[in-house]
């Protein structure tokens, strides 16, 4: 697992990293419109625990995948060419089937595959506590 985060740490330097979306950094929890601080508080260990933070970064720094800062309402520029608002309903569905929403300028994939193991689509909560946590970067 370790050697698989390694190389999604590299594949920025095969691609033009793009920050899609900018949010607020790593400050305390608010309360989400989704959850209360708990919510938000557990997204945050999840962040850390199962590994979002080898690729996503809160404080709007390009990483392997975009930042989470200021991401939760922003607008996302999707590889399809499509642009969609980073609302919860997106954000759940991009966390639980990445490879559908790719995002413009990261490559294809390598979410759906660093998470695979996680099965994410049977944790609902765990995807609403990342949400929650989300929606408090600003």
């Amino acid at each position: 697992m370790r050697a698989r985060r390694l190389l999604l740490r590299a594949a920025p330097l095969l691609v033009l990293p793009a920050l899609v979306a900018a949010c607020g950094g790593s400050g305390g929890a608010k309360t989400s419109s989704s959850g209360g601080d708990s919510l938000a508080a557990t997204g945050r260990h999840l962040y850390a625990a199962d590994g979002c933070e080898d690729c996503h970064t809160l404080n709007g720094s390009p990483g392997t995948g975009p930042s989470w800062k200021g991401l939760y309402l922003s607008r996302v520029h999707l590889a399809s060419g499509k642009t969609v608002l980073a609302n919860a309903a997106y954000l759940e569905r991009h966390i639980v089937d990445p490879d559908a929403l790719t995002v413009a300028g990261f490559p294809g994939q390598v979410m759906g595959e660093a998470i695979g193991g996680e099965h994410l689509g049977r944790k609902p909560a765990d995807v609403r506590a990342l949400v929650a946590f989300i929606e408090t970067l600003r």
